[in-house]
């Protein structure tokens, strides 16, 4: 049989590619960096194993060596933060507030909060938040578990150029955002749950440098398409609200100024109109394709309700 590289498969052994390049030149900088180095170039190579896997594995196996990219997404993550040290002397927050400013005429992320200082709705804000996180893998795992291998593949493959696509601008233009360098609203509002759980969320993995644009937006605009492009009517109308809710709450929770949330927008919707086609023409050979309207499973001719679904 023989093994096509899939267009998923190029991206991330080209970032892989790319990030080895990005620290071999910091290596007598940071002590870690020839192991991440080594680490890299051992990622690049993953793709062209897993392809050789054979076809007949158990379905949790064969999910999670079609989704693997999405793992690596956030070991991606981590690293942004120590780049960011070891490449930049200063960030780009000085151009981004100015744009925010000139876009808005005020910085919603210091005004918002304070003027509705309301329980409720600081615990519906971060609560979207937080519900971001599973927002972007259970979809994809739930379409898996279903069988529906094409739908699994689309959805890992574009989520993939959206987050690698944002993790470029972030090493070139690194903007560490509200969060780090504001101060933050001080009352009430602040001991609630989802208040307290996104704070530790933060705590325990930002990395520095990743606020413009905004990944939770690019994430959340991009798994929304998917939702009305695979996903029954129910679950892409709910999907799609969650994503309305996120473009505010990055906002209102003072995690990023408002011109992220639509920078994170625009950058998915110039991504998956235009950098997945052209990729997947590059390595498929078909015709650029157009950005597809929403396609229902059940309206769905080649969709895969049995583990033997298309490639």
């Amino acid at each position: 049989m023989t093994h096509q590289t899939r267009p998923v498969d190029a991206v991330v052994s080209g970032y892989n590619v790319f990030l080895a390049a990005v620290w071999l030149t910091v290596a007598s900088k940071a002590g870690y960096a020839p192991a991440i180095f080594a680490a890299h170039v051992a990622a690049a190579a993953l793709p062209l194993f897993l392809n050789r896997a054979p076809r007949d594995l158990a379905r949790p196996v064969a999910i999670l060596r079609e989704i693997y990219p999405l793992l690596f997404i956030l070991a991606f993550w981590t690293e942004l933060g120590y780049l960011r040290e070891l490449y930049h002397v200063g960030v780009h927050d000085q151009t981004v507030t100015a744009w925010d400013l000139r876009v808005f005429g005020q910085h919603f992320n210091l005004t918002w909060m304070p003027r509705m200082p309301d329980v409720w709705l600081s615990e519906v804000m971060h609560f979207i938040y937080y519900a971001y996180y599973p927002l972007i893998f259970v979809p994809v795992i739930a379409v898996g578990l279903m069988g529906r291998r094409t739908a699994m593949r689309d959805m890992t493959f574009r989520l993939a150029v959206t987050y690698l696509g944002c993790y470029a601008l972030y090493l070139w233009f690194p903007v560490d955002g509200p969060a780090a360098l504001l101060p933050h609203y001080q009352g009430g509002l602040t001991e609630g749950f989802w208040y307290q759980l996104v704070k530790a969320a933060h705590n325990s993995g930002d990395s520095l440098g990743t606020a413009f644009p905004s990944s939770h937006v690019a994430g959340s605009v991009t798994i929304a398409y998917l939702a009305w492009r695979w996903l029954p009517r129910g679950w892409a109308w709910l999907i799609g609200l969650e994503t309305v809710g996120v473009c505010f709450a990055t906002v209102y929770t003072q995690n990023h100024y408002a011109i992220d949330a639509l920078g994170g927008l625009v950058w998915a919707t110039v991504l998956q109109v235009v950098a997945v086609p052209l990729i997947r023409n590059v390595f498929s050979g078909a015709p650029v394709e157009r950005l597809p309207l929403p396609v229902f499973p059940r309206l769905d001719p080649e969709a895969e309700l049995s583990t033997g679904g298309g490639s």
